[in-house]
């Protein structure tokens, strides 16, 4: 870690950001879950910052395809009785739910493609 004019952490801002967009995303759906309007604006609004912040294309993509078969496979693990949720508006599941496959899906790909990054370094 060098120390340049912009500050200490600067290597690691987008590392920080995207640990921050995970946990953010994580405690909203701990602390609101009940409150199923709540935490879908508040996830929507966490997701949004994500996406304006990465200004990518393929993240977009990602997120959208992460949110559908994310809670594709959740719909089929309830009908079989795998697990259930206790509050629920959407055929069994959250909305809610949507914006965290689709927040987990954006977050693995924009730190797997840092990681790559570091890599070739």
């Amino acid at each position: 870690m060098v120390k340049n004019k912009k500050g200490f952490f600067q290597e690691y801002k987008e590392e920080i950001f995207n640990w921050s967009f995970a946990i953010t995303t994580i405690l909203v759906v701990i602390i609101f879950y009940r409150n199923i309007w709540l935490t879908n604006f508040l996830v929507l609004l966490i997701a949004i910052i994500g996406l304006f912040h990465w200004k990518s294309k393929r993240t977009l993509v990602t997120f959208i395809l992460g949110s559908i078969f994310g809670v594709l496979a959740e719909m089929l693990c309830i009908q079989y009785g795998v697990w259930e949720y206790s509050f629920t508006n959407f055929y069994n599941v959250p909305i809610w739910l949507f914006f965290v496959w689709g927040n987990a899906s954006a977050f693995l790909y924009q730190t797997a493609k840092l990681i790559k990054e570091r890599k070739l370094k």
